[in-house]
């Protein structure tokens, strides 16, 4: 059964796979043009496993910024992770430290999207199911982001434009699926007004934290009022 719900995991989670080869693609030539070498583009897909933040830090390279503002922020970015872990640690509750931490590294914005989608239909495959997802994501990044770098100079510029539409597309495919009520709207409402507001007046990626926090307290918030109104109703 454990090898079962590894194996549909990634299976489920080829889709969105497919999605992330644009942002692997955009990386990879990202990063050569910064004249970043290759072994650390392959390193950084990895060993840090975070498209968001891998853009990130090479943006900053490119710039010129030091290694120490640069690990601090992409660490800032990272640090949704950790609110997409306690999320979906309630469906895994038999996973020993271990496993949690190895889930907790294949984790990423799309093998969430398929695991709490597919753990709201059934309470099957726990911590196996999330892993097999992140394994998914894991290959389909690697791969992408050395072919983006090692192939980058044939895509014509004409259709660079559309790598960020593509991007758009991909995160809408991830994000619409799993909006079946109203406090994950209310999360989902509240991170995007959040995010857009801190983007202009935060500094540097901060932004990015804060609207997690919001959208999570704003889901919690909207969704205990609605069970005590429920509660109420069943009592009078």
């Amino acid at each position: 059964m454990s090898n079962h719900a590894l194996r549909r995991g990634f299976l489920d989670a080829v889709p969105l796979g497919i999605g992330v080869t644009i942002y692997g693609l955009v990386y990879g030539m990202m990063a050569r043009q910064a004249g970043i070498p290759l072994w650390v583009v392959l390193g950084m897909s990895l060993i840090v496993f975070a498209g968001s933040s891998q853009m990130v830090a090479v943006e900053m390279m490119a710039a010129g910024a030091g290694p120490l503002s640069t690990m601090l922020t992409v660490l800032v970015v990272n640090l949704r992770h950790v609110v997409m872990a306690a999320d979906l640690s309630r469906f895994m509750p038999e996973a020993k430290a271990g496993q949690r931490a190895l889930t907790a590294f294949f984790l990423t914005d799309e093998s969430y999207s398929v695991s709490y989608s597919h753990f709201q239909k059934e309470a099957s495959g726990g911590a196996r199911y999330v892993l097999g997802a992140g394994l998914d994501i894991y290959l389909f990044w690697g791969l992408s982001g050395v072919l983006g770098y090692l192939g980058g100079n044939w895509i014509p510029p004409v259709l660079e434009p559309a790598f960020g539409f593509a991007m758009a597309a991909a995160f809408l495919s991830m994000l619409v699926p799993i909006i079946k009520d109203r406090p994950t709207l209310a999360a989902v409402l509240t991170s995007a007004a959040v995010a857009v507001a801190g983007s202009l007046w935060l500094p540097g990626k901060w932004y990015i934290l804060l609207a997690a926090f919001a959208g999570s307290a704003a889901g919690f918030l909207l969704e205990g009022r609605l069970a005590k109104r429920a509660k109420e109703g069943k009592a009078s």
